[in-house]
């Protein structure tokens, strides 16, 4: 059996159940050394350091955007700024043509500019 080698102790994980690794090293060992990284993360559209560590999770975080990334206060106000409206799901489907549901969407536009 070729050995598998844990990048952090150096030990073989080669017997270790899958349960308990991080790829090929020890789940415990990965964790350890994700708890000691003390690195902020980066904004992913400008590389400014955030105010956030890399460990802390995306729940406590403002401004993490799943499936991109941490955005910093600058990006994140300006990438929200779209002048688009939230349309409650149950208002489309709902709604049973296009022609009223246009009606009902501008309702809301306008009600939500005043």
């Amino acid at each position: 059996m070729i050995p598998f080698i844990c990048k952090y102790c150096g030990k073989d994980t080669s017997e270790v159940d899958y349960d308990y690794l991080h790829g090929q090293d020890h789940l415990s060992c990965a964790l350890e050394a994700e708890n000691k990284s003390n690195d902020y993360d980066h904004c992913v559209l400008c590389g400014v350091e955030t105010a956030y560590k890399r460990s802390t999770h995306i729940d406590m975080r403002h401004g993490y955007i799943e499936g991109a990334g941490q955005l910093c206060p600058s990006c994140y106000s300006r990438g929200t700024e779209h002048g688009a409206i939230a349309v409650d799901y149950n208002i489309i489907l709902g709604t049973p043509n296009d022609m009223e549901l246009g009606a009902k969407v501008r309702q809301l536009y306008w009600e939500n500019k005043k």
